[in-house]
């Protein structure tokens, strides 16, 4: 996508904020979707993924869906969710351990 495309989809989103965090909720158990979820315009600095998204993303930070219950030292789970397609990319760690 060109940048005049990117900057368009950054400033118009298809899918928005709202929308994004409602398919967020919807991939995550019943348990999980009454806890807060953050979403970010840009993946935040602390996270570390390599993956390439070929479309501008909503970056939502999601509890992980272990019912543990217990503290645990991890990294925090990310759901990134396209802003074209309104489709869940990745699922998993933010590699922001440490």
């Amino acid at each position: 996508m060109n940048w005049l495309g990117q900057f368009k989809v950054r400033l118009f989103p298809p899918v928005t904020q709202a929308m994004a965090l409602d398919i967020a909720r919807q991939a995550l158990k019943p348990s999980e979707s009454a806890a807060p979820l953050i979403c970010q315009a840009r993946k935040p600095a602390h996270f570390n993924i390599y993956a390439g998204f070929r479309e501008p993303c909503w970056w939502v930070q999601v509890p992980w869906n272990d019912d543990s219950g217990q503290p645990v030292l991890r990294s925090s789970r990310v759901i990134v969710i396209g802003r074209q397609s309104g489709k869940i990319l990745y699922d998993g760690s933010a590699g922001d351990e440490g």
